[in-house]
């Protein structure tokens, strides 16, 4: 633990979060005058940058800096505190205000987030904690409030409107990436996404929904980004207290009843689906009946005016003859 300023009772940090925040002592100088926490950081964000946050580690980190692994623990106590002190430094970004809307703020703040995560896509292998500790990921919240500064709201209801923006952000950075999927699997999913097990997604798994790239990247981002946005809106505009929500116990997903009934509802809706199904079959073919008695009733009832029609037309031309 590390002390903030000089008197006993002063608060404690953790020696990563005290380099954050710059109040921890320096390590004596070294063999490598170069050296410092900030260049193992930036080596360490440079690797996670090239071949993701796996690939981080105390030895690859000593090896880009040029000394010996044990070096580094004069800096940072271990590789948490270096996840750590790169998780806040890769997360500093300036956000200029360009003024607009409380919309327009919020989007352009989302945006550039979302570039970071876009130039550290190993961010959002790290997830966020409810209580941002450090002084960037704060500096994130502060830049998010002064965008939502006008919105009639108190600032206990505008935390939660950032922490679920900056969820969104990292969580689609993560979904819309498949450089963790093997592509066997890929080119797997049409045969193994039956129309029996998931009727509603086979049809679109079969059409390429999940191998064809998007044409554009910005696409899904934006149209989720804007129906959150669009939520945050309606929300101000009702100005009404939210609905309750009761948290579930954790121990739900594993209940035997509730497991038990939850099968049941699948089988229904299965059975349901083969009913509709063989519904939709016998009104198809009820219509393709039904219209070839019409039109052979319709061809016979031709038929019979055009008898009808010649023997009046016979008729007539005997008339005119005798005539």
């Amino acid at each position: 633990m590390t002390s903030i300023g000089s008197h006993d009772d002063s608060p404690q940090l953790p020696h990563a979060h005290a380099l954050t925040w710059g109040v921890a002592a320096l390590p004596h100088r070294g063999p490598k005058r170069e050296l410092s926490t900030e260049r193992i950081v930036e080596a360490a964000i440079e690797i996670a940058d090239a071949d993701g946050l796996e690939a981080v580690s105390m030895g690859k980190v000593a090896a880009a800096v040029g000394v010996a692994p044990m070096s580094l623990y004069r800096y940072v106590t271990g590789k948490d505190d270096l996840l750590l002190l790169m998780f806040d430094a890769a997360s500093e970004v300036t956000v200029p205000s360009t003024g607009g809307t409380w919309r327009e703020r919020v989007k352009q703040w989302a945006l550039f987030v979302r570039a970071t995560y876009e130039a550290h896509p190993w961010l959002a292998d790290i997830p966020p904690s409810s209580t941002p500790t450090t002084p960037n990921r704060l500096a994130l919240i502060e830049a998010g409030l002064v965008a939502l500064e006008d919105v009639p709201a108190p600032d206990r209801m505008k935390l939660p409107t950032l922490l679920l923006l900056l969820g969104y952000i990292a969580l689609y950075s993560r979904a819309s990436s498949n450089a963790d999927v093997d592509d066997a699997i890929l080119h797997a999913l049409p045969e193994l996404v039956t129309d029996e097990r998931f009727p509603l997604l086979a049809p679109a798994v079969r059409e390429g929904i999940f191998a064809a790239p998007e044409t554009d990247p910005g696409r899904g981002f934006g149209f989720g980004l804007s129906r959150i946005l669009d939520g945050i809106e309606r929300w101000v505009e009702r100005n009404e207290p939210d609905d309750d929500f009761e948290r579930m116990p954790a121990a739900i997903v594993a209940d035997k009843q509730v497991r038990e009934a939850a099968k049941a509802v699948a089988e229904a809706r299965e059975q349901l689906r083969r009913a509709e199904s063989k519904a939709a079959y016998a009104v198809t073919k009820a219509t393709e009946r039904l219209r070839a008695v019409e039109a052979k009733t319709e061809a016979a009832e031709a038929k019979a005016a055009a008898k009808a029609d010649a023997r009046a037309a016979k008729a007539e031309a005997k008339r005119s003859k005798r005539d």
